[in-house]
C-alpha cells in the first residue's frame, strides 16, 4: 500500500459532504457523456444517463449506496430505462478512498459494482478497525476474496504503478469536471447536489433549486426520493424536453 500512501499525500482532495454545495448552471455538462474506461451498468439505449461521483471514504455515499442504489438498480437500471455511470473520487481520509478505488478497479471481470457494494457495506468496519489500530488489511482481503481477488493479487494491485497513476487521474478528472464534494450526480445535463436553505437542505440542479411539480425537493439520499427524481427526468425525456435549454424545474 506504500505507493498509494505516497501518492495521496500530494493530492488536493475533494470533500465528503452532502449539503452546502452549489454548481454553476451549464447548457449541457460535458462530463455527462460516457467516457472510455467508465464503470457503467444498464442498457446503452436507455432513455436517461446518470453519472454518480462518490468516494469509498464518504459516509454519505455509503448511505446512498444502502438506501437509494438498490431501488435505482432494480427499478430503473435493470429495466433498461437508466444507464448508470459510477466515477470514484478521492476524498479524506485519502488512503481509505484510494484503496477502495484500486480494489474495485482490480476486481475480477465484471465485478466492479459488486466490489463497490461491499466496500460501502464494510465502510463502518474499515473505519472502526482503523481507529482501533486493528488489521484493516484483513478487511480488504475479505472484500477482495468476495470478488475473486486473492491477498497476493490485491497486494500486487496496490503496488502496481499503473494503479497509483489511475488514482491520480481520478482525482484530477473529478476536479476538472467541477465536482466539489460527494456524492454528486450529473443528470439531465447538469450537476445535481445540495444547498442549505432556511428550511433545510434541498437539491440543486445546475445551481438552482430542483423543482418537481412546483415543489423543491428535500435532499434525502433514499430510494423514494431518487425514484421521484428519476421519474421526473424520464417523463421529461419522454416528452422530448431538452434539459440543455431549461434553467430550472
Amino acid at each position: 500500500m506504500k505507493p498509494i500512501a505516497r501518492l495521496v499525500c500530494s493530492l488536493v482532495l475533494a470533500t465528503c459532504t452532502w449539503g452546502g454545495l452549489t454548481a454553476a448552471a451549464s447548457a449541457q455538462h460535458p462530463a455527462q457523456a460516457e467516457r472510455p474506461g467508465d464503470n457503467a451498468i444498464g442498457s446503452m439505449n436507455a432513455e436517461l444517463v446518470i453519472v454518480e461521483y462518490a468516494s469509498y471514504a464518504c459516509p454519505h455515499c455509503a448511505h446512498f449506496q444502502t438506501e437509494a442504489w438498490p431501488t435505482i438498480r432494480s427499478e430503473f437500471v435493470e429495466t433498461g430505462q437508466v444507464r448508470y455511470i459510477f466515477r470514484p473520487m478521492l476524498t479524506s481520509p485519502p488512503q481509505i478512498a484510494a484503496i477502495g478505488i484500486v480494489l474495485a478497479a482490480c476486481a475480477e471481470d465484471d465485478r466492479f459494482f459488486s466490489a463497490t457494494d461491499l466496500l460501502f457495506a464494510e465502510q463502518s468496519t474499515i473505519f472502526e478497525t482503523a481507529q482501533a489500530q486493528g488489521n484493516v488489511g484483513a478487511v480488504y482481503d475479505r472484500i477482495g476474496a468476495a470478488v475473486g481477488l486473492s491477498p497476493e493479487a490485491l497486494s500486487a494491485c496496490y503496488a502496481d504503478p499503473a494503479m497509483t497513476e489511475m488514482v491520480n487521474t481520478v482525482a484530477v478528472q473529478a476536479n476538472q469536471d467541477g465536482i466539489a464534494g460527494t456524492p454528486s450526480f450529473i443528470i439531465g445535463g447538469k450537476i445535481l447536489n445540495t444547498a442549505m436553505t432556511a428550511e433545510g437542505a434541498i437539491f440543486h440542479w445546475g445551481g438552482t433549486p430542483l423543482l418537481i411539480n412546483g415543489d423543491r425537493v428535500p435532499a434525502q439520499l433514499d430510494g423514494d426520493t431518487f425514484r421521484r427524481i428519476i421519474l421526473h427526468f424520464l417523463d421529461d425525456a419522454a416528452e422530448g424536453i431538452d434539459h440543455g435549454s431549461v434553467s430550472a424545474h
